[in-house]
């Protein structure tokens, strides 16, 4: 009989509690926790280590000094979540800051390792349900086409494809978190 760990402290995010425990499609336990300030080294260690390098549009940077910069202004705004299997830090999911009110831009990044076994897909929902209890009206990301397996994980959370950008360097997509006005 294998004992499961025990839970971290809830923390709340406006109507939803972190943190969640969940089940990769092979029945491993993983959880999704809001970021903590002492998450910091681990979040450099775990940029500095990510493969491939500058896969996602040149990010995350690679090396030391320019993840520490980058995760300077990152970290400075939105929302962050931490992705833990086994108590180790596994990946990164943020909900990021545009300059359109109400619009906010989101980012996973997870451990090559853990790839695969459909966490992705469960965080990207989840990110969802979190901006839903920020009151964000819209969700935009961007990611290269040839990532097959990241546009089907964001589909399956509901993301859809910004026509104007099939045939471009890069994908865009978008969630609407709100019905139009007059949908009721």
């Amino acid at each position: 009989m294998t004992l499961e760990p025990p839970a971290p402290p809830a923390v709340p995010i406006r109507g939803m509690v972190l943190p969640v425990t969940l089940r990769d499609r092979e029945g491993r336990v993983f959880t999704v926790r809001d970021y903590r300030p002492g998450d910091r080294p681990l979040l450099e260690a775990f940029y500095d280590a990510f493969e491939p390098k500058r896969a996602a549009q040149g990010l995350p940077p690679e090396g030391p000094a320019r993840v520490e910069r980058w995760l300077n202004g990152v970290l400075a705004g939105g929302t962050h979540l931490i992705v833990e299997v086994e108590g180790a830090l596994a990946g990164h999911a943020m909900l990021m800051p545009t300059g359109e009110q109400g619009v906010r831009e989101y980012a996973i990044f997870l451990d090559e390792r853990v790839r695969g076994r459909g966490m992705g897909t469960q965080v990207n929902r989840l990110s969802v349900e979190v901006a839903r209890t920020l009151d964000i009206d819209r969700l935009w990301l961007s990611v290269e086409p040839h990532n097959r397996p990241a546009v089907r994980s964001y589909q399956k959370a509901g993301y859809r494809f910004r026509t104007a950008t099939l045939f471009s360097p890069e994908l865009e997509m978008e969630l609407e978190l709100r019905d139009p006005p007059g949908d009721a």
